[in-house]
């Protein structure tokens, strides 16, 4: 039997995470092994709780198998973390998905950097004018663009990356299977992705979107890069997240500006403001910057002609003005201005990584379950107050893991065996708790403030 169909396996289990998988795949050294182990040596080792041992010891490969002709028929690959493809980039990062399911042309994982750009659905006009220039000049530079095809900013980049004929495209990735368009308003989008860029996800075919999908592959997203961009991010936004996850993996982070009132760049500016990414000029800046990563220098003329093309304006005067050299300013911002690509000291556990959905990403159950997020504006800080969601106005289950984490609980692991919410929904509840002010998760250690 192939090896394969042991990883979508211990993929598919109910309650494993990637994280647990992870360290699994360390105590058991591969997916065979893990499934042969009996229930005794589960319960020995990786201090599984009783759901993922009973998930674990469930040893029926028939779901593996409909997972393997599923895409036999609809023509989608398969990369295991085990495999020679699996880009090399997101192996390296803390918990890379066992299973990647890709559709479309094959992209040059490795021999092409790549950028992502992310941003808010809910974008002004020059929010997308912004990322469809700035996908098709770093397309038509040699970097390969990789986003969510979400709407907004992350479709405007797809888009404009595949705008440039004759390249690798670019790279969506979805938080349903890759047989499935979500939102549906990019159904055009999609068949493109399909015919000249790639459909990109860790969830088998047919999987439909679900709100905890989304912030978990907001980590390939950023793994996948050397960098990642935000173009308009509110400040509660996914994209910030993703920023977060890129800071984490010790990636670069870059943000378009935007006006001192502008809601919808909010986020943006205090990346900025706080020295977690660097402001981004224009294109160019990035060639220059990855110029030694890139396969063939691109010539800055054509890249203005595209950006020239899109904007009306030359690509190299949105470029700063270089300082002479013992410009006082150059002591002043040493050591901060490049902030962006701080290496992580030791990646977060990422029970942090979810993030409170935009509405427009969300499906109808989850908007309904977290309905009391859309008081926000009534939310914002008062003087003198702190920006925290009054407890009265929580849902059972953020009560519930509140309360666990008073009476003790530090781990996630501790929340599922006291809450008994599954996993996935209960990383993205301890985000929004954390978002609001009212836990701390702190290297994987869940505390109530």
């Amino acid at each position: 039997m192939s090896a394969r169909v042991y990883w979508l396996w211990l993929a598919t289990r109910p309650s494993v995470g990637a994280r647990v998988a992870a360290e699994l795949l360390e105590h058991f050294g591969d997916p065979e092994a893990i499934y042969a182990a009996k229930r005794g040596a589960l319960l020995m080792g990786c201090g599984l709780t009783a759901a993922q041992v009973d998930a674990l010891s469930d040893k029926s490969l028939d779901g593996a198998d409909r997972i393997m002709e599923e895409c036999a028929k609809k023509d989608i690959h398969i990369l295991t973390l085990s495999d020679s493809g699996y880009p090399e980039r997101l192996r390296n990062i803390y918990d890379p998905p066992l299973v990647l399911y890709w559709r479309g042309r094959q992209p040059p994982w490795d021999s092409r950097p790549m950028i992502s750009i992310v941003g808010t659905r809910h974008c002004t006009t020059y929010g997308i004018l912004m990322a469809e220039q700035l996908g098709r000049s770093l397309t038509e530079s040699g970097f390969l663009v990789v986003s969510g095809m979400a709407q907004g900013i992350d479709g405007a980049a797809n888009r404009g990356a595949l705008r440039m004929k004759n390249t690798p495209g670019t790279v969506a990735v979805l938080g349903c299977g890759v047989d499935v368009c979500y939102p549906i308003s990019n159904s055009t989008l999609f068949g493109d992705l399909i015919f000249a860029g790639t459909l990109l996800s860790e969830y088998p075919p047919g999987s439909e979107p679900a709100g905890w999908h989304f912030p978990q592959r907001n980590r390939i997203i950023s793994g996948l890069s050397v960098a990642t961009v935000l173009i308009e991010a509110p400040e509660r936004s996914g994209a910030l997240i993703t920023a977060r996850l890129a800071l984490e993996q010790g990636r670069d982070v870059y943000a378009v500006p935007g006006r001192l009132d502008d809601r919808e760049s909010a986020g943006c500016n205090a990346l900025i403001r706080d020295h977690e990414a660097e402001l981004l000029t224009g294109p160019i800046q990035l060639v220059r910057e990855y110029s030694g990563i890139l396969r063939e220098l691109p010539n800055e003329a054509r890249i203005d002609r595209v950006f020239r093309s899109m904007t009306g304006k030359s690509a190299k005067a949105a470029e700063p003005p270089k300082k002479p050299k013992g410009d006082p300013w150059e002591q002043i911002v040493q050591g901060t201005q490049r902030a962006g690509r701080r290496k992580a000291e030791k990646p977060a556990e990422r029970e942090k990584e979810t993030a409170v959905l935009e509405d427009s990403e969300k499906t109808p159950e989850e908007i309904l379950k977290t309905a009391h997020l859309m008081r926000g504006s009534a939310l914002l800080q008062q003087e003198g107050k702190p920006d925290t969601r009054p407890e009265d106005g929580l849902s059972s289950e953020e009560r519930k893991i509140l309360e666990a984490v008073r009476a003790g609980a530090q781990t996630t692991d501790q929340l599922i065996a006291s809450t008994d919410i599954p996993a996935p929904q209960l990383l993205s509840l301890v985000t929004m708790l954390e978002l609001d002010g009212l836990l701390s998760n702190e290297g994987g250690t869940i505390s109530a403030l």
